[in-house]
């Protein structure tokens, strides 16, 4: 499953994000915390991370230039 990193302000911020996002019984997404990071999983549609990195923006847990990392990394994959 590939994956993609969101580094946060620190972990307790990461740690919202998963919080906010986890759901135990979806197999084709996965978060996860590491360390000030959220590591997100995802198969085929980059929708998923694409959404939980402008949530954790909207939220104040990441800064734009954060968001505009990992957003433009999926756009090319997706390209």
């Amino acid at each position: 499953m590939p994956e993609t990193r969101l580094t946060c302000l620190n972990p307790n911020h990461a740690h919202a994000v998963v919080l906010a996002a986890r759901s135990d019984s979806d197999t084709t997404r996965t978060i996860r915390q590491d360390g000030a990071q959220v590591v997100i999983g995802y198969q085929g549609d980059i929708r998923w991370p694409v959404d939980v990195t402008e949530w954790a923006l909207k939220s104040g847990h990441i800064h734009d230039d954060e968001a505009d990392r990992v957003i433009a990394s999926l756009a090319a994959i997706a390209a």
